[in-house]
């Protein structure tokens, strides 16, 4: 079995448990209609989500065609949604929820980019340790702010 199942499984669950927050890092999100039924009711209980694709210029032709999808319809159907496109390559993809800077809450899954391991062999991490769910956060919110762009230039 691919890492694909059975982390689409663990994303669908932290957002079907998400409390207040949502942050998603990821290079296309490719893999949003198999989430989108719990990216919905997350939205629905007012969760607050954030996205930071991978910028266009670090995809493949393929992968850009499903960004540009995937946020024409984030856009048209989410205006809530806030979401950014990371300047540089981003070394994991995943999903936090609901860290705190106490780290008393937080759970997360981490998926390292390997170009060229197939889905199947690659590494991938689920935890509810919250001081290391914060620390990521810490990570999501520098490159938020400081190394992102809120839209996509052609």
């Amino acid at each position: 079995m691919d890492v694909g199942d059975p982390s689409e499984t663990e994303t669908r669950e932290l957002y079907h448990t998400a409390n207040e927050t949502l942050c998603v890092i990821t290079k296309s999100f490719e893999y949003f209609t198999g989430v989108k039924p719990a990216f919905e009711e997350a939205l629905d209980r007012d969760i607050c989500v954030q996205i930071l694709f991978l910028d266009p210029k670090h995809l493949t032709e393929e992968n850009e065609a499903v960004q540009r999808e995937v946020v024409s319809y984030i856009d048209e159907t989410y205006p809530c949604v806030d979401y950014r496109f990371s300047d540089e390559k981003l070394p994991w993809r995943g999903t936090l929820t609901d860290p705190s800077m106490e780290y008393e809450t937080g759970k997360a899954i981490f998926l390292v980019e390997e170009k060229d391991v197939p889905l199947h062999m690659r590494q991938a991490a689920v935890t509810e340790n919250g001081s290391f769910v914060a620390g990521m956060k810490r990570y999501f919110d520098l490159i938020w702010e400081y190394e992102s762009r809120e839209t996509v230039r052609d």
